[in-house]
């Protein structure tokens, strides 16, 4: 029986050795002309991207949240799971390559006129199907491919989860921030009332002038309340990432001066290949889709069989008898109506498909970077010139105040200062996160510091 079955397996190896005929293509990655440089800005020998990009930004708190959101956000574990699926289908696979052996035992009585007879069998059978034209070799590549594309869509969605974390931490600092200027201008518009109600009731001032600071101090308050509700939806969409409930949560910073501004370095426009997990993921299905081609192809051919066997009967009584078998066959399919011709056609066209999306990622990827790249001059430029506005906005409202109070002018010039302080105040605030984000969002776009590696098998 072992020599039986040794041979069956020696036979399959040989033949599979000398197929040779494999239906698969060698992948070739689509050609795209790709920029020397970036516009405007020149590319770093060694980038500043690190895998763990934020720490940049010189805060503990965000280090903290960043680490429970990549331990508990519910998306990146699903993201995780899909990665298990992936990597069993593959196996899966792979098991169709290897010979697949069976044991089986029967036994019986019978009681007939003659007396009881007894019957006993053991039977040890191994089969194998030659991989001929590799079109096994070839759904094994492709299962292989699909397990690395789910492993780049996870290292997506841990980018995008980093930095909607860092982004959504910014905000709320921000948010603070601007609470902060509110409730300041608020108090100094209230002085100015009490000092306008004081001078009404003294008969230097109208009812009008009365009317028109109670009204500034109204719009000002009425600011804060919706300040206050952007910011409690900022931090329960914070805690939602971190994988806990959003009730009695929030932040203990306070303000987005304890943040340094790091300057990220791009590297050359080549290397964003090798750099975003969501231009990897759509090569790996790319590469899946080649191997597919290859198994549609093979199907089309005859399968080769191998099967061995070996039957011992009687084991249960005093003798036994041997029946050895290996036998060889040959399936064709002669008439199919055209359904295996029609899975090679739309394997071919799965994978022109896949091409145009790998070049489009690739594209959108130069995009981002480059957009990305703009936006961090931009946000400097302005938050530069909104920071000179508002010392300005301050001084003008100083000098108005003290103008006003020796009556050397009127409440409207008081007014309009004290509004042009308040909004240029938050401009400026805004035009800092601005910054802030316009570095997350170039950090992502370089692929945070992530870098391609098979990391499947």
């Amino acid at each position: 029986m072992k020599k039986c079955i040794r041979s069956a397996v020696l036979a399959a190896a040989i033949l599979s050795t000398l197929a040779g005929c494999a239906m698969t293509a060698p992948y070739q990655r689509p050609e795209l002309t790709m920029p020397a440089q970036w516009d405007g800005v020149a590319a770093a020998t060694d980038s500043t991207v690190s895998s763990d990009w934020w720490r940049q930004f010189g805060n503990s708190e965000l280090d903290g949240l960043m680490t429970q959101a990549l331990a508990a956000n519910h998306d990146l574990a699903a993201a995780l799971s899909r990665i298990q699926q992936a990597r069993a289908a593959a196996g899966m696979v792979r098991a169709n390559q290897l010979p697949s052996v069976n044991l089986s035992a029967s036994a019986s009585n019978q009681d007939g006129h003659s007396g009881t007879s007894q019957s006993s069998q053991l039977t040890a059978s191994v089969s194998y199907e030659v991989d001929l034209w590799g079109g096994s070799a070839a759904g094994s590549e492709a299962a292989a491919a699909r397990l690395d594309a789910t492993i780049y869509d996870r290292d997506a969605a841990a980018l995008v989860l980093q930095a909607d974390v860092a982004s959504n931490y910014f905000q709320i600092l921000a948010l603070k921030d601007r609470l902060a200027i509110a409730h300041q201008n608020l108090e100094a518009a209230q002085a100015v009332l009490a000092l306008v109600e004081t001078r009404y009731s003294k008969g230097a001032n109208s009812a009008l002038e009365v009317s028109q600071q109670r009204t500034s101090v109204l719009n000002i308050q009425a600011q804060i309340p919706s300040l206050e509700q952007d910011l409690r939806t900022t931090q329960t969409a914070l805690a939602i990432l971190l994988g806990q409930a959003p009730q009695h949560f929030s932040v203990r910073g306070s303000t987005l001066s304890t943040l340094q501004l790091p300057i990220v370095s791009p590297y050359q426009p080549a290397s964003l290949l090798e750099r975003r997990p969501d231009i990897a993921r759509a090569e790996a299905q790319l590469t899946a889709a080649n191997a597919d081609i290859g198994a549609a192809r093979a199907a089309l051919y005859p399968n080769l069989t191998l099967s061995a066997s070996t039957a011992a009967a009687g084991v249960l009584s005093s003798g036994s008898t041997l029946v050895s078998s290996l036998v060889a066959s040959m399936t064709q399919s002669i008439f199919d109506g055209g359904r295996l011709r029609g899975q090679v056609l739309q394997s071919e066209a799965r994978k022109t498909e896949l091409v145009a999306v790998y070049l489009q990622s690739a594209l959108i990827g130069l995009k981002e970077v480059q957009d990305g790249l703009g936006a961090v001059a931009a946000s400097a430029a302005r938050h530069e010139l909104l920071t000179q506005a508002a010392a300005e906005a301050q001084e003008a409202y100083r000098i108005a105040n003290v103008k006003y109070k020796a009556g050397s002018d009127d409440l409207l010039t008081l007014l309009d200062s004290q509004r042009t302080q308040l909004q240029t105040e938050d401009s400026r605030v805004q035009a800092d996160l601005a910054r802030y984000v316009s570095a997350i969002g170039l950090y992502k776009s370089l692929g945070g510091g992530w870098q391609s590696g098979k990391t499947a098998g």
